[in-house]
């Protein structure tokens, strides 16, 4: 079902034939505000399905405790890792030519093909990066390394870095703000991501040494506690 859907999905480099103006290119704070609200509303439901194969893989995961006792599964593990980061690499390439104009001249046979593809692999990518991070906790299990500290710092405060981060992106991208997002390639936004990571990651050992706790993390656990 997700492949038959994804070709008549909008993905990243359709916005370079798109003739509609989108939120992200809007230079008015308000408007821009007010046509995101628009676009949620219609692509949260219709998107919404793809999220359903990796919530069930994640069920089988958890079910059979393959990250729990990652010792006990090593080898799938490193099997599942490599071959799911590969089927997920070249799944991706097709697209990946496409949305950086290296094929400019495709049919639409074949970009309805690349985006299945790119859709369907990308779930194998998803469960190889998991057999990998399973894979990283056999070696620093029982070591205390200060970046790892820092790394479950940021994961015990999820929610408000999340939050931080889509702060960042607009500052450092939005037309109303930064407005870097219209002028770099995709290296550079890459370095960006990266960059705002880094920061999240040092924000959050820093938290974790004064004992702050993540602002939002303590606002949901104050109003789901049970009085």
């Amino acid at each position: 079902m997700v492949g038959l859907l994804a070709p008549y999905m909008p993905r990243g480099f359709d916005a370079l034939n798109m003739e509609v103006t989108n939120s992200a290119t809007i230079e008015d704070p308000m408007e821009a505000s007010i046509t995101r609200m628009f676009e949620w509303m219609f692509y949260t439901p219709v998107l919404s399905y793809q999220v359903i194969p990796g919530v069930l893989m994640g069920i089988l995961v958890a079910r059979f405790q393959v990250i729990d006792h990652p010792k006990r599964y090593q080898k799938t593990l490193l099997t599942v890792g490599i071959g799911g980061l590969f089927l997920s690499t070249v799944g991706g390439i097709p697209m990946a030519l496409m949305s950086s104009l290296f094929w400019p001249s495709y049919s639409d046979v074949l970009e309805a093909t690349a985006k299945s593809l790119h859709t369907i692999t990308g779930y194998a990518g998803g469960v190889g990066w998991t057999a990998l991070i399973g894979l990283l906790a056999i070696k620093v299990e029982g070591k205390r390394y200060p970046f790892t500290k820092a790394i479950v710092a940021l994961g015990q405060r999820s929610l408000s870095f999340y939050l931080f981060q889509s702060v960042l992106f607009v500052f450092i991208l939005a037309p109303y703000a930064g407005g870097l997002g219209g002028h770099i390639n995709q290296l550079w936004s890459d370095f960006i991501a990266v960059f705002v990571w880094f920061v999240s990651v040092m924000v959050a050992h820093y938290m974790h040494q004064n004992s702050i706790r993540g602002p939002f993390e303590t606002f949901l656990r104050k109003k789901s506690a049970i009085k």
